[in-house]
């Protein structure tokens, strides 16, 4: 049976057109000795690869060993950078969960007026939480000031 379609293939693959076969054979597994030809290639390639590389190592190691820290670091700051990306993602989920709450508690007041004092209340919490005006150097001057419980700080002789 295989030989019937295989027979019957060659003879259709003869009768296209060759942007038909081309289609079909695109497909096609390839023969062995194309396989072979293309196992021998990448073995090649490889092994091109491999000897370049032993080659470069061998003639400045100090050199090899810069990249090689160069590439630590970039990988170091890749991660570093996606860890922070994902924090800040769950952040803004966060404040995207409790702005939904809220609205669905002041949606499901009884009465108008309690909605509106509940908006209210909600909104100055809000804003007296994040309104945070010093920078991190400031922040830090400041605790520092706060620590400093003899006051030598401020006084200066």
């Amino acid at each position: 049976m295989e030989k019937k379609r295989r027979s019957k293939k060659s003879v259709d693959l003869k009768r296209m057109c060759p942007q038909q076969k081309a289609r079909i054979l695109a497909y096609a597994e390839p023969s062995k000795e194309v396989r072979a030809w293309m196992a021998a290639s990448q073995q090649r390639i490889h092994s091109r690869l491999a000897h370049e590389k032993e080659k470069v190592s061998r003639e400045n190691p100090l050199q090899d060993m810069e990249s090689k820290l160069h590439n630590d670091t970039l990988t170091g700051q890749l991660k570093a950078a996606e860890a922070r990306n994902r924090i800040r993602q769950m952040r803004l989920k966060c404040h995207n969960l409790k702005m939904q709450e809220i609205n669905l508690m002041i949606s499901s007041q009884a009465c108008v007026q309690s909605a509106v004092r509940l908006e209210l209340l909600l909104t100055n919490e809000k804003q007296r939480n994040h309104a945070d005006s010093l920078d991190q150097l400031q922040r830090q001057r400041v605790e520092e000031i706060l620590e400093d419980e003899k006051g030598l700080t401020l006084i200066r002789s």
